[in-house]
């Protein structure tokens, strides 16, 4: 297959990922890949990968952005033209009369206005959550995939005899980061923030206010969150929102347990004992007690989730999935 994967991102973070990974991933199916995004993004891919420039920093309805899109669409005469992503999608929807390809559009994120997702072939939602505002024969989940991580053992030993708890992500309002310092302040534990962000110092200043009996540290950006997890004995995802947790998927595959607030995916894959309200660090900090109070029963309620992992969360899986929807739509 003919395949356009369209990135009008300007970012590095979980969704230019995925694009990588998943453009990788066909092209070793031995598919024809071109990639269509932003020249920052493009200078990252491999040689053997095809792509074609296009000035993303334009708006999403800028006629010089839509021209040279519809331009890329003219040369590539492709099957499938795969939206990444709302700004994407809203482009290639504007151009849906130019070329005869089959339309896929991946929403990867909560949005408030997804009309332009409704004229699509098949949208791919990478939650349940997500799918939701949509007719069940036009979406389809499909959860985001990792390289499977690779599990090391020997690792370093833990830096005290207190549980190690994890939580990883940039430092702003919407991982919560604030709400998880507050529950565990007390809490005989070592807590490691991994990550960076405007609220640092606001962090720090929490941290240093609080009078605490845990070990808090902000541990920074950090290129080893794999081996992170399999030192620590849980990661804590205390976010107040959430569209798909790339975190939560590595946690899973390298066998971390796992304790989240209410948000996709993880109330999706955990069971209720392993879920707790957004915005309240009593119930957070109550949770945690109980089950660092009975480590192996914490361990049992993760087996099914790591299965589901197994399952479902890997790129193999995603990328059979996606080549899947594409060929029942080009074979109808």
């Amino acid at each position: 297959m003919k395949i356009a994967q369209v990135l009008a991102s300007r970012g590095d973070g979980g969704l230019e990922k995925h694009v990588y990974e998943l453009s990788l991933a066909l092209a070793e199916r031995g598919h024809e890949i071109t990639v269509i995004a932003d020249p920052v993004f493009i200078r990252k891919l491999p040689t053997h990968i095809q792509s074609i420039a296009i000035p993303s920093h334009y708006s999403r309805h800028d006629p010089r952005l839509l021209w040279s899109l519809g331009k890329s669409f003219r040369q590539g005469q492709f099957d499938i033209v795969h939206a990444q992503a709302n700004k994407a999608a809203t482009l290639v929807n504007s151009l849906r009369y130019f070329f005869s390809g089959q339309r896929v559009a991946t929403l990867h994120n909560i949005k408030r206005q997804l009309g332009a997702y409704r004229h699509f072939n098949q949208v791919i939602a990478v939650s349940k959550h997500l799918a939701k505002p949509f007719a069940d024969e036009n979406v389809t989940v499909i959860y985001n995939g990792i390289r499977t991580p690779l599990i090391t053992k020997g690792l370093q030993e833990k830096p005290n005899a207190f549980p190690l708890l994890l939580a990883v992500g940039r430092l702003v309002p919407a991982k919560g980061f604030d709400v998880l310092i507050k529950a565990v302040a007390d809490l005989p534990v070592t807590l490691w923030i991994a990550g960076d962000g405007p609220q640092k110092e606001h962090l720090q200043s929490l941290i240093d206010a609080l009078s605490t009996t845990a070990d808090i540290q902000l541990i920074g950006d950090r290129q080893d969150i794999i081996p992170l997890m399999q030192q620590a004995d849980a990661l804590i995802i205390s976010s107040r929102r959430e569209g798909f947790s790339y975190v939560f998927n590595e946690a899973l595959l390298t066998q971390c347990r796992v304790l989240a607030t209410d948000v996709p995916v993880a109330n999706e894959i955990l069971s209720e004992e392993l879920i707790v309200p957004i915005d309240d660090p009593q119930v957070l900090k109550e949770r945690l007690q109980s089950l660092l109070a009975d480590m192996s029963q914490w361990s049992a309620l993760m087996q099914k989730p790591y299965a589901v992992a197994e399952q479902c969360m890997t790129l193999t899986a995603m990328t059979d999935q996606t080549l899947a929807l594409y060929r029942k739509l080009i074979s109808s």
